[in-house]
């Protein structure tokens, strides 16, 4: 019983090894695809709103209107 529990770990464990190369495989692939990754993406803050300014009084209308 002991030893066919050890083979079938023994079993699962190949199994997940070379699962997890394939997947560092496809990995390497996704990270050569896009170049640097997100880090490399030029992010820009001009097309962001900017609030308006706050005047002292907020009615729920306002609120309302925000969402």
């Amino acid at each position: 019983m002991v030893l066919a529990l050890k083979q079938e770990t023994m079993a699962t464990t190949k199994a997940l090894n070379t699962r997890i190369k394939e997947l560092e495989g496809e990995l390497a692939l996704c990270r050569a695809a896009t170049g640097e990754g997100v880090s490399s993406v030029a992010l820009s803050y001009e097309d962001v709103p900017k609030p308006k300014e706050f005047l002292g009084i907020m009615s729920a209308y306002d609120v309302d209107n925000f969402l």
